[in-house]
């Protein structure tokens, strides 16, 4: 039994009970979506074909950002290759680093509530967040959706974010492409990773077949556990763009 202040050591209980470790974006919280919100509401363009999306119900455009085939929903809507990738991909970190209302107004995905358990239950282990660039304000995002729960932000080079983790570290991923990597990077750990098994740019296909087989990698690797997990739930995204909407948003400049 678990008494009032105590802390539950999940190291000692739990396979990857040592630690977590959360992809940001699409795991944390879906801050790519709301930048195509943003374009919508403020009818701002950037010269791409927005109006594949700016009438879609509320529920469809959630669909389609889940099913979306590219991380970047912008190299989605260019469907007619006006910019390259690395054009779009840098386009979309101006538009989602110009304005911190960006994070502020994307609701915490499904870790929330895992997160609001490990506060309840007196749980003691280290929470990494990271992101494959840096972007500042992440980690002030992380600690007001996350209080009392001390969080480290770390970027850049998985490789070495992954050294800040012990051995039996829970891994939680949104990019089929980071978990292959990763999976490599922790041989011969005991660690555990998951995949977000929603999101379509993870698939060879419309969300059948993975881009990796995650048993042969788990073949590979063999005390690295490997599975999915499920990282959103439509209908609390529908029912936060639904309450922005009704607060009338918050204005945002895209075109920084």
């Amino acid at each position: 039994m678990i008494t009032e202040g105590k802390l539950f050591d999940t190291n000692i209980f739990f396979s990857g009970g040592a630690g977590m470790f959360l992809q940001y974006h699409d795991i944390v919280k879906p801050v790519y979506l709301y930048a195509i919100i943003k374009m919508i509401l403020t009818k701002t363009s950037l010269g791409l074909p927005i109006e594949i999306v700016d009438r879609m119900s509320i529920f469809s455009l959630i669909e389609w950002y889940i099913k979306r085939r590219y991380i970047n929903p912008l190299r989605c809507l260019d469907y007619r290759k006006i910019l390259d990738g690395e054009e779009l991909d840098n386009l979309l970190f101006k538009i989602i680093t110009s304005d911190t209302s960006l994070y502020k107004i994307s609701p915490g995905l499904n870790i929330r509530l895992m997160l609001d358990m490990y506060k309840k239950h007196h749980m003691s282990f280290p929470v990494y967040v990271y992101s494959e660039n840096e972007e500042p304000y992440i980690l002030e995002d992380c600690k007001r959706i996350f209080p009392g729960i001390s969080i480290r932000y770390l970027y850049g080079d998985l490789k070495t974010a992954v050294t800040k983790c012990d051995q039996n570290f829970t891994y939680i991923l949104s990019n089929i492409e980071l978990v292959k990597d990763l999976c490599k990077i922790l041989t011969g750990t005991c660690s555990h990773v998951l995949l977000a098994r929603e999101y379509r740019y993870n698939y060879k296909d419309h969300c059948q077949t993975f881009k990796y087989n995650l048993y042969d990698l788990v073949q590979a690797h063999p005390f690295v556990r490997i599975g999915t997990t499920l990282a959103t739930h439509p209908s609390r995204l529908a029912v936060a763009f639904g309450q922005i909407l009704q607060q009338g948003g918050e204005t945002v400049d895209v075109t920084n």
